[in-house]
């Protein structure tokens, strides 16, 4: 993956709320982010919105788009960002010709639906606080993964509504919600920035344990170089 894109890869910068990709688009490129955060979302009839995904430093976006006809939900910068382009054709002519990529890509989209089916069970069956604690426990895990943590600190420019689109709830109940969590110091976010005093206290409030954001033959540039 690093030397593809290094061959065909050339660099994109977006502004906050510039589209990736817009719903039944084609993407031609996948996107490697290197600053900045984007969300992937569906937007209901009546203007409410469902986010499905949150794309942070260090991550591909996004891998499905190599095994689909088009888009089905928007992609949308939520800051700028910065992202290294390559070219969708490019890497499509690997699958099914390079056995090692393939792999790499089907166990990717494998962890894929292992997330989203943990998140299913969160918003069908937890709490508010227990739906806030294993968010901010899965993507401070994914920062801290790219190296991005600071004394159990983090930038976290999401904003109360941006969490509510995710976990289902309205943006007062996810205020009220963060003031008790809060109040326990199970975690602080001000000023766009996230701390998290004790992470397994944070963690055990909701039985999180990140299994699905197991490293192993994760489909980064780091883990497909040797496939290159």
């Amino acid at each position: 993956m690093t030397e593809l894109i290094r061959e065909s890869g050339s660099v994109v910068r977006l502004k906050r709320h510039d589209f990736i990709v817009r719903c039944g688009q084609r993407p031609g490129a996948v996107l490697l982010l290197q600053e900045g955060w984007a969300a992937r979302y569906t937007l209901m009839p009546d203007g409410r919105r469902h986010i499905s995904q949150f794309y942070l430093p260090g991550d591909l976006c996004d891998l499905s788009w190599l095994v689909s006809a088009e888009a089905g939900q928007a992609v949308r910068a939520l800051t700028p960002i910065t992202a290294i382009s390559i070219d969708r054709e490019a890497m499509e002519g690997r699958l099914g010709t390079d056995a090692g990529f393939s792999h790499c890509v089907a166990v990717d989209s494998l962890q894929r639906l292992e997330a989203q089916a943990a998140w299913m069970v969160a918003l069908g069956r937890c709490s508010a606080s227990e739906r806030l604690a294993q968010l901010f426990c899965e993507l401070y895990l994914r920062i801290d993964r790219s190296g991005r943590t600071t004394n159990r600190e983090c930038a976290f420019p999401l904003s109360q509504q941006h969490l509510a689109d995710f976990t289902g709830m309205s943006a007062v109940h996810v205020c009220r919600t963060l003031r008790q969590m809060k109040r326990i110091k199970l975690l602080q976010l001000q000023r766009r920035k996230l701390t998290i005093p004790d992470f397994s206290e944070l963690a055990s409030t909701c039985a999180y344990t990140g299994s699905y954001l197991n490293d192993e033959a994760r489909a980064t540039p780091e883990n497909l170089i040797a496939l290159s």
